[in-house]
């Protein structure tokens, strides 16, 4: 029994690291070129405001008064900028967010398991490929983006770590430090020769992580006083800076302003699941290069919130999170992060139909250069003549379709050229995501091999040593003897397999996981036979009622997955089995016990998933 339980035990650790291999890996590629609009950009810097944990519905709705938390802001989406909103991708946490809005990538979902600043970003990203990035907030966001850069040009100015008390009086704090300091940095640079023409170059970053709202939130929820008080000084304080940095550079209109945030929250104070309150964060941009608002009679959204928000005339551009990162690259004249997905957003950009077209042909060579290594990286471990390609983006298609764009271009038909980029960058994302995925079909049938095989000897385990189904069976010498030997052979097939594709060592356990395995059920063999024999004689209404039985079950189970009050039916029999099959007769306090507890379990599927929204009754 104790080898029995150890072999469980080792089989069901497989069972689940092998959801991170197949689900959960990254697909992160090195060893492309980077890709630069060739015409100048429109800005000559950038200044990033993130506001952590700052919902969409929070900035942009009107209270009682049809006044805005965010008046300054507000007369900015209004009169001067574009705004939308930006979707975001579970896990809606920090490190992800800032991920996705700073490189244009989407860390798989273990992502926040890495920590933060011991574990910085393997990738590109747009402060990365500035000239220079200085950057103020928390101790948890910007040292990984530091960390993370080529070359010694992106400077951080954190707060100490123990600022971050979520019981702190008055968390807005943070935000107010990081204004402080940003006027504070620009004020010295005007007697620091070095600094002053390093500010005045091209290519700048400029970037403020405002965490107040998120630990407000946390502490105090977005509906209170202290969250929407927070939003208010974010708004007074992005104000201020925006002032000082025109003054700062005379008004020379060559500064360009992003407003968001990496997540939103739900009412009750958490995040990291996809609830709309969580993933739906807001997106204000405005100056050098940005569209002014665009007028609309009509638009629609499958949502409410324009009524709501009282913006149903001023066209909503909603963008994906990682299409910020490409849209700011765009403004400063920025390589594109070498590992971003985004689409460059060209509805937000105020510029010549020429320069959206070259801006939209970079990103397109851009995603396709990762669809490339990508590819080859996949046909470099696959046999070829085992190795399909993802056929809608052949090398000729792919040469057919560059050489089509830049011809439009160069005829000036923006518009042809813009749709058939948009066209292919969609066809790169799908490729990229083909060749992410290509193993995850051959890896789930090994692991559901192994998961049956296992199961199944389970099940002739118990039955063997706990039931009176079978009789004794006397086995076989020799036959154990070929089986043994005609499972090594397939185990030594497999391997060779694997050997000469170069997989990974995890592969190996997952494949030959099912070969042992099944090699046990198959040796149970008289026992199958013997049940078999057994239960032949069985009368077909038991037989058809055991049948329904076992359906019914999985059919709850399925539906568990959709309707969690259903695990209470399941519970409920559970709770009656002891009075059906008699058992009630010959344990009478087990049995009580048995019903209790499953009565007491079945409350639970009942109550709500996660909340703390008020409930009388309960009381």
């Amino acid at each position: 029994i104790p080898v029995f339980i150890l072999a469980g035990l080792l089989v069901h650790c497989v069972f689940l690291v092998s959801i991170f291999d197949i689900y959960f890996s990254s697909p992160l590629v090195h060893g492309m070129t980077p890709q630069q609009t060739p015409l100048p950009p429109p800005a000559k810097r950038l200044v990033l405001f993130v506001a952590d944990g700052l919902r969409a519905d929070s900035l942009y709705e009107l209270d009682s008064n049809n006044t805005s938390q965010a008046p300054y802001l507000r007369g900015i989406l209004e009169n001067n900028g574009s705004w939308g909103i930006s979707h975001t991708r579970v896990p809606t946490e920090s490190r992800p967010g800032h991920v996705a809005l700073i490189a244009g990538f989407y860390e798989d979902v273990s992502a926040v398991a890495k920590g933060w600043k011991e574990n910085p970003v393997e990738f590109d990203s747009v402060f990365n490929e500035s000239k220079y990035t200085w950057s103020w907030g928390s101790p948890d966001i910007l040292p990984m983006f530091a960390k993370g850069a080529t070359g010694d040009h992106v400077y951080t100015f954190c707060y100490a770590a123990e600022s971050e008390d979520f019981g702190a009086q008055d968390a807005a704090e943070l935000d107010t430090w990081v204004f402080d300091h940003v006027k504070s940095f620009f004020n010295s640079s005007r007697s620091n020769q070095t600094l002053f023409s390093a500010l005045n170059e091209e290519k700048v970053v400029l970037f403020l992580h405002l965490l107040g709202i998120d630990t407000n939130g946390h502490a105090h929820r977005p509906n209170s006083r202290e969250y929407k008080e927070n939003i208010k000084k974010v708004d007074e304080g992005v104000k201020e800076i925006a002032s000082m940095i025109d003054n700062f550079y005379g008004n020379d209109g060559k500064t360009a302003f992003v407003l968001t945030s990496d997540h939103g929250m739900t009412d009750w104070g958490s995040h990291g699941a996809g609830h709309p309150s969580e993933t739906l964060t807001p997106l204000i941009v405005w100056g050098a290069g940005v569209n002014y608002p665009q007028k609309v009679t009509s638009q629609f959204f499958e949502d409410n919130f324009l009524k709501e928000w009282k913006l149903e005339n001023l066209k909503r551009l909603d963008v994906n999170q990682a299409d910020i990162a490409p849209l700011m690259a765009s403004l400063i004249g920025v390589p594109f992060p070498l590992n971003s997905v985004g689409t460059l957003p060209l509805e937000y950009l105020n510029n010549s139909a020429h320069f959206k077209a070259e801006s939209i042909f970079t990103n397109a060579v851009q995603i396709l250069e990762q669809f490339k290594v990508k590819m080859s990286q996949k046909k470099e471990t696959t046999l070829s003549f085992l190795f399909t390609p993802f056929k809608p983006l052949s090398d000729s298609e792919q040469i057919n379709l560059l050489k089509k764009a830049r011809l439009y271009i160069q005829q000036q038909k923006y518009d042809e050229a813009v749709s058939l980029c948009k066209t292919l960058i969609n066809l790169a994302l799908e490729g990229l995501s083909y060749y992410h995925t290509y193993d995850r079909l051959f890896l789930g049938l090994s692991i559901a091999m192994g998961f049956v095989g296992w199961t199944t000897y389970v099940i002739l385990v118990i039955i063997k040593t706990h039931t009176n189904l079978i009789k004794t069976v006397q086995t076989n010498n020799k036959e154990p003897t070929v089986l043994f030997y005609s499972f090594a052979f397939v185990g030594m097939t497999i391997a060779f397999f694997l050997l000469i594709q170069t997989c990974p060592w995890t592969y190996y356990v997952y494949c030959l996981l099912p070969v042992p395995v099944w090699y046990a059920v198959v040796r149970e063999l008289p026992v199958i036979q013997d049940l078999a024999v057994n239960l032949l004689p069985l009368h077909i209404s038991q037989s058809v009622g055991f049948l329904l039985v076992c359906t019914l079950g999985t059919e709850i189970l399925v539906f568990s997955f959709f309707y969690r009050s259903t695990l209470t039916i399941g519970l409920l029999v559970f709770a009656g089995w002891p009075v059906i099959t008699q058992l009630w007769v010959q344990a009478k306090r087990t049995a009580l016990i048995w019903t209790l507890l499953c009565v007491l379990l079945a409350i639970f599927p009942l109550l709500p998933v996660v909340g703390r929204e008020p409930n009388i009754p309960l009381v």
